[in-house]
């Protein structure tokens, strides 16, 4: 457990909520949870990592990825048919997750994994750091659109609805950042530009990550524009100075698109 003097940038604002100030609640608009994958086993093939091995027992998930290995309790949620989001923590202090995103049927998968940094580390910026990692399931050949980074978020603005009690605007700015206020709930008022990463997994379906400056907290959502849903978790430090790793999701909506005039293009 880390301590709690350590969880708020030192230039946080006067009156500036804690991860956990705001965090409850904010799975009211997520899909549920599934089981569809008890007591089988994945074995996934990335672009540049160690082969993972994924065994759904009952008791827990057991994988074993390189030279690491362990069990943890694992959140699986079916997205759409054939596409699912798995989320469970890598180590005994939860200081570290992974996030998978899989689609059975194009094999195709994109996997985030998300640490907790000292402040040393941090220099500054985000206490979380995040790795994006491409591959496969099995050995067949993967059909379909490859994930890859992408800037067709790039413009927008959303309205994200996690709960009666959850209202957030997005503004996705440029390739690495991203802003946000809240328009009802705990944060109401608040708002700041973090870091962000876009990646697209299929037409209208994309994977998006933020690490926040302030707040000692790092998200991964998955937004699917068809549905008008996203799924994901925040994982960040309470006030208490312990790791905590939480669901979320919401309904979500396009509003706006921001035109640029021509020879005028965000990084």
């Amino acid at each position: 457990m880390m301590s709690p003097s350590s969880v708020l940038n030192p230039s946080a604002e006067p009156g500036w909520k804690n991860y956990d100030d705001f965090a409850r609640g904010i799975d009211t608009n997520r899909l549920p949870s599934t089981r569809h994958w008890q007591g089988k086993v994945l074995n996934l093939k990335f672009d540049e990592a160690e082969p993972l091995r994924l065994d759904f027992r009952h008791d827990a998930l057991h994988w074993i990825w390189g030279s690491e290995k362990g069990k943890s309790r694992v959140d699986e949620v079916c997205l759409s048919p054939d596409r699912y989001f798995f989320s469970f923590s890598l180590g005994e202090h939860m200081s570290e997750c992974l996030i998978l995103v899989i689609n059975s049927i194009t094999r195709r998968v994109l996997a985030v994994r998300c640490s907790i940094l000292s402040p040393e580390q941090a220099l500054g910026g985000s206490r979380l750091a995040q790795k994006f990692l491409c591959g496969a399931l099995g050995d067949a050949v993967p059909t379909g659109h490859p994930p890859a980074l992408t800037r067709e978020l790039i413009g927008y603005r959303t309205l994200n609805v996690y709960s009666p009690n959850h209202y957030y605007e997005h503004f996705y700015v440029n390739t690495e950042r991203y802003a946000w206020q809240n328009l009802r709930g705990e944060q109401f008022g608040h708002g700041d530009m973090d870091y962000a990463t876009y990646y697209k997994f299929e037409p209208d379906m994309y994977l998006f990550t933020f690490r926040e400056k302030i707040i000692p907290v790092c998200s991964v959502f998955f937004f699917d524009y068809l549905s008008g849903r996203c799924t994901g978790i925040f994982m960040g430090i309470a006030s208490s100075g312990e790791v905590q790793i939480r669901p979320a999701g919401a309904l979500i909506s396009k509003m706006s698109f921001n035109c640029y005039p021509i020879g005028v293009v965000p990084l």
